[in-house]
């Protein structure tokens, strides 16, 4: 049936006659998108976000003020970037400003943050003799190109962002000058400066931070050649439609109340672009009024994608589910590209399982609803999530290489589960909600964790680390409290805050590298929380109000050392840290997966047995106490670097402490490069268990384990340690081994070569004193074991080695000759406790 004229249709008509009013003018008040070449002179208001799509320029001519207002709807249903107004190019920009008539971009409200600012988007920018004021960022670019020449960036919060490879930004006698942070350089974007003039911004003048790199997932496989099954125009769908094959959609698809459409696996569904208002974005899609059920499976997933032959972002609209409650609405195992705003509702509830979203302006768009989003893949869209006025669950899904990974307002909202990486902007920026965000990592984003005006919840467990910028950020924040969260390793501060009045307790700050807690204004209480390795301060107060912090464990420094306030600038308030801890309070390790480089200081809890990933490093700060639960233990495939020193023992032991086998052990699998180093390993069941790794463990003591260490491969290198009140001290299988100057005793055997020992030297050991044999060979080991050069204690060795002397047809120790004494032994050996 066809329809007369879609709702989609009315609306870009209208949006069309709407933008050709506005942007007739040459001044006054504008908003909205830019759909042809367009000259702003003389006095101009913007009112809302502007855009100017690819394929258009806005010319600003000299003498132009441009202000900027404060806009509402931008906090509801911001363009992609920020709730806050801002001018976006995607297209072209040419300010012509002059000597004697600079341009100037300013907020109405005069201060720094009034507004977003200029974002090239992808787009090219040419700015001259012009004043960009009172912005978040005065000149933000993501990969696109800025030639910025004899102009000002002045009382911003940030004067010059550059992010991605393929930006391009050239400074030509410019100056970047009293902002807060004066240039940023992100992923690798490239700023190149000709007498330019960066200086006296408040924090800093340049920061360069490399975010993480992330992989868009790729498609399934399309036969490119199948034919189109059905095509549809401006259409209604009656009763319950079944879709299969190839469907191509050259309009606007209706399905109204009391209908639905139904979409088998395995089907594409391809849209044509169509863009009757000019603004670069198609219209064609599905609107449901009825019920839509897309369910897809693992190995035959359902594609949602452009139909043009060059695919890009926006060539059509969304599939739109609006006033459809009744009954839920089901997204499974599907794949969606393309699209302006891959999934948008209102007033319906909707289930999004096992989903990915690439490649979008807005992966996914909803208010008023009841959203469940478990196990989906968002990544490489404008915004990966945004929702507002709805009940939200968000659990085990990805979230990676968006310009920004979630945005939520006005939300009551649980996050859980879900992986929050390397996105450009905001992993998760949280307003004006109730909400709960448990168990997941923030990692390799420019911001963790940014939540405003929350009054209710808790953010607890979670790993905030290696944020270029910042790991949390609150601002008028009251009601959460912040626990057991790991804020780690992020370029600038853990935590900032203004305005709040939180609980903070108990979390680790650590490795962050300007300030564990950056702070202007705050009346809660910090108490609990272990303090280590922030690069210039914990707690850096910026404001006159005290601070509350007490109980907290600074590094085992003391606290005047490590805080900035009062005593160090009679402007500043006071924190208070009533009594320190004395030692750090034990941290439980929130994640079962380590993902991205992490570093463990203080005492570490690990509560469920850990794996660190692939392409990860794990680093265990000198002195660390790593203790594990009972049937825990820690699994490295990617790298552990455990290097303590002699003052600095690291010691990984049990909760319990009562005996060998109260935890598992430490599993090294292809965990090539990976140093354990003035170590105490203790009370596993295998201390240290490694396959097919380079290896390197060296003044480490190794005792009341059933094993002390067991490898298979290698080559592992075992130097300068003493292994001690074992079942079995060492044993190899099929190993490539160097056991050298070690002290191995008091365990019921030594060494324990179980199969194929001809890749092992074992020289200048203190091996003695072992219940059983000092040396024992397996019963399938057929070959020699080059043992010379070892104490074996008094008499002859051959009476404390089991071999083929005893046992015929096994392999041989080759003892000869063998010490009169103990040779040098480590630093461990002395029996470190």
């Amino acid at each position: 049936m066809l329809e007369p004229m879609p709702l989609a249709r009315i609306a870009a008509l209208s949006l069309t006659l709407l933008s050709a009013l506005l942007f007739g003018l040459p001044a006054g008040a504008i908003a909205g998108v830019i759909t042809s070449d367009t000259v702003w002179q003389g006095n101009v208001t913007v009112t809302e976000d502007v855009v100017v799509p690819e394929g258009v320029t806005l010319t600003v001519r000299a003498g132009t003020v441009v202000t900027v207002a404060a806009a509402e709807s931008t906090k509801t249903d911001p363009e992609y970037l920020s709730p806050l107004t801002e001018i976006t190019i995607r297209g072209r920009l040419a300010v012509e400003g002059t000597v004697t008539a600079p341009v100037r971009f300013s907020g109405q409200e005069k201060r720094a943050g009034s507004w977003a600012g200029i974002l090239i988007d992808g787009g090219t920018a040419a700015i001259r003799e012009c004043l960009v004021a009172d912005a978040d960022s005065g000149i933000s670019v993501a990969e696109g190109t800025l030639h910025l020449s004899s102009s000002t960036l002045r009382e911003n919060r940030y004067g010059l962002v550059a992010q991605g490879a393929a930006s391009r930004i050239t400074v030509e006698g410019a100056r970047i000058i009293e902002n807060d942070y004066g240039v940023v350089s992100l992923q690798g974007a490239r700023v190149t400066a000709h007498a330019a003039e960066v200086a006296r911004n408040r924090k800093k003048d340049a920061h360069t931070a490399a975010v993480r790199p992330h992989t868009l997932p790729k498609g399934p496989p399309v036969n490119e050649e199948a034919p189109v099954s059905r095509r549809y125009q401006d259409m209604v769908l009656l009763g319950e439609t079944l879709w299969q094959g190839r469907i191509l959609v050259d309009g606007t698809v209706r399905v109204p109340e009391g209908s639905r459409l139904v979409i088998l696996p395995g089907t594409i569904v391809e849209f044509t672009r169509r863009d009757t208002n000019g603004d670069g974005i198609g219209e064609n899609g599905i609107m449901i009024q009825g019920r839509l059920l897309a369910k897809g499976t693992p190995d035959r997933p359902i594609t949602f994608r452009s139909a043009e032959k060059d695919r890009r972002m926006g060539d059509w609209d969304a599939v739109n589910i609006m006033n459809s409650s009744a009954g839920q609405n089901l997204v499974e195992h599907c794949r969606i590209e393309h699209a302006y705003r891959g999934l948008h509702f209102h007033f319906s509830t909707v289930a999004i399982h096992n989903t990915t979203l690439v490649n979008n302006y807005r992966g996914i768009q909803f208010q008023e609803s009841v959203v469940a989003l478990h196990g989906n893949t968002l990544c490489g869209n404008k915004s990966g999530v945004q929702g507002r006025d709805s009940e939200v669950e968000l659990v085990n899904n990805l979230l990676c290489g968006n310009q920004v990974g979630g945005n939520f307002f006005r939300t009551t909202l649980t996050v859980r589960g879900n992986r929050i990486v390397a996105n450009g902007r905001e992993g998760l920026r949280l307003r004006e909600g109730a909400v709960t965000v448990r168990e997941n990592l923030f990692d390799g984003n420019r911001f963790g964790l940014m939540a405003a005006d929350l009054y209710h919840g808790e953010v607890s467990r979670n790993s905030i680390s290696g944020n270029a910028e910042t790991g949390i950020s609150l601002k008028n924040v009251d009601s959460v409290e912040f626990a057991g969260n790991a804020v780690t390793a992020n370029g600038l501060s853990g935590f900032n805050i203004q305005d709040s009045g939180s609980l903070i307790t108990g979390n680790l700050i650590a490795d962050n590298g300007e300030r564990g807690m950056g702070i202007l204004s705050f009346a809660g209480i910090i108490s609990g929380n272990n303090f280590a390795g922030n690069g210039l301060y914990a707690i850096d107060l910026d404001g006159s109000g005290d601070v509350s912090a007490p109980g907290n464990w600074w590094g085992g420094r003391d606290p005047a050392q490590v805080i900035n306030d009062q005593r160090d600038d009679p402007r500043l308030g006071r924190v208070d840290c009533g009594r320190p801890g004395a030692a750090p309070t034990p941290f439980v390790w929130p994640l079962a997966t380590v993902v991205a480089d992490t570093v463990w200081r203080g005492t570490i809890t690990v509560a469920v047995p850990t794996t660190v990933l692939p392409g990860a490093v794990l680093t265990v700060a000198q002195g660390t106490t790593v203790q594990f639960a009972a049937g825990t233990g820690l699994e490295i495939k990617g790298k552990l670097l455990a290097s303590g020193q002699r003052d600095g023992t690291i010691r990984f032991t049990s909760v319990d402490r009562k005996g060998p086998s109260d935890w598992n052990e430490i599993l090294l699998e292809y965990a090539t490069g990976s140093v354990i180093s003035n170590c105490i390993v203790e009370y596993a069941t295998w201390g240290i268990h490694s396959h097919f790794t380079d290896l390197a463990v060296t003044d480490c003591l190794i005792r009341h384990n059933y094993g002390g260490m067991r490898f298979r491969s290698g080559p592992v290198r075992i130097r300068r340690s003493t292994f001690r009140d074992n079942t079995i001290g060492i044993r190899s299988y099929i190993g490539n081994a160097l056991i050298a100057e070690n002290l191995i005793t008091a365990n019921e055997t030594g060494i324990f070569v179980r199969e194929k020992g001809g890749g092992l030297t074992v020289t200048g050991n203190s091996l003695v004193g072992n219940s059983g044999y000092n040396m024992r060979i397996g019963d399938f080991n057929d070959q020699d074991v080059n043992a010379r050069g070892n104490w074996w204690g008094e008499g002859d060795p051959g009476g404390t080695i089991f071999d083929g002397r005893q046992e015929p047809g096994i392999g041989m120790v080759l003892y000869e000759p063998w010490l009169d004494k103990p040779g040098p032994v480590g630093p461990a050996n002395g029996g470190t406790p």
